[in-house]
C-alpha cells in the first residue's frame, strides 16, 4: 500500500507541472473538511485524483493500526500516547537483552555482538546557540502530561531547528533525555525531521 501511495504521487507530479506535493495535500485536507475548492485546486484534484490519494492514506492508516494490534480510528493524541508507551516498553526490553530485530540477517552481525558499541565523542560546543538555533527566551514551565510535553516540544522547533539540549533549556527543569525521547517520537510519526542532530518541525507531508 505504501508503494501504491508513492507511485500515485510520483505519477501525478509527472503528469502535469501544476501538481505539487503541497498542492495535492492541500486538496486532500479540504476534501476531509468538506471545504470548497478553488478553481486551481479543482484542477489539481482532477489531474492528481486527490480523492484516491485520500483513500489510499485511509487504507494505509488501517493497515498500520492492524500491524500494531491497535483499534482504528484513533485521535492523534491517543496515537502519540500509545507510541510513547511502546517506546518505553521496548527500551525496558532492550535493557534486559531482548532486541526485536527488524532485519536480523543485516542487523545482528553489525549491532548484535556482545561488545558494546563505542560511545560517540562529546562535542565541545559553545555556550551560545549557533546560527539557526531556536531562540531561547525566558524559560517557560515544563508541562506535566506527556501529550502536553510533546506538543510544547514540537512548538519550539516550528520556526528553527534545535538540539534536544536547546529545547530543554527553553523550559524549567525539562530533562534532556525526556525531551530527546519526545523529539524521536515526533520524528517517528513524521511530525519533525532530524537534521544532523537538530530537529525541525515538518510543515509539508512527506
Amino acid at each position: 500500500m505504501a508503494e501504491r501511495l508513492d507511485q500515485h504521487r510520483k505519477d501525478a507530479i509527472a503528469r502535469d507541472e501544476r501538481v505539487t506535493m503541497t498542492g495535492m495535500y492541500n486538496v486532500v485536507e479540504k476534501l476531509r473538511g468538506g471545504e470548497a475548492l478553488t478553481p486551481k485546486e479543482r484542477a489539481v484534484h482532477e489531474i492528481a485524483a486527490c480523492s484516491v490519494l485520500r483513500d489510499i492514506h485511509d487504507e494505509l492508516d488501517v493497515l498500520v493500526a492492524q500491524a500494531y494490534g491497535w483499534p482504528w480510528p484513533m485521535e492523534r493524541e491517543e496515537v502519540l500516547e500509545r507510541l510513547v508507551a511502546l517506546h518505553d516498553e521496548r527500551v525496558e526490553e532492550e535493557k534486559r537483552g531482548i532486541v526485536r530485530w527488524l532485519r536480523p540477517e543485516y542487523q545482528v552481525p553489525r549491532f548484535g555482538g556482545a561488545a558494546a558499541a563505542p560511545e560517540a565523542p562529546e562535542l565541545d560546543l559553545p555556550d551560545a546557540p549557533s546560527a539557526g538555533a531556536a531562540p531561547v527566551e525566558e524559560a517557560r514551565p515544563w508541562p506535566a502530561g506527556a501529550i502536553e510535553q510533546i506538543t510544547a516540544t514540537k512548538a519550539l522547533v516550528m520556526s528553527a531547528a534545535a538540539t534536544p539540549e536547546e529545547v530543554a533549556a527553553a523550559f524549567t527543569r525539562a530533562p534532556v533525555l525526556l525531551v530527546t525521547r519526545h523529539l524521536k517520537t515526533l520524528a517517528m510519526v513524521g511530525e519533525v525531521r532530524e537534521l544532523a542532530g537538530r530537529y525541525l518541525a515538518v510543515t509539508e507531508p512527506v
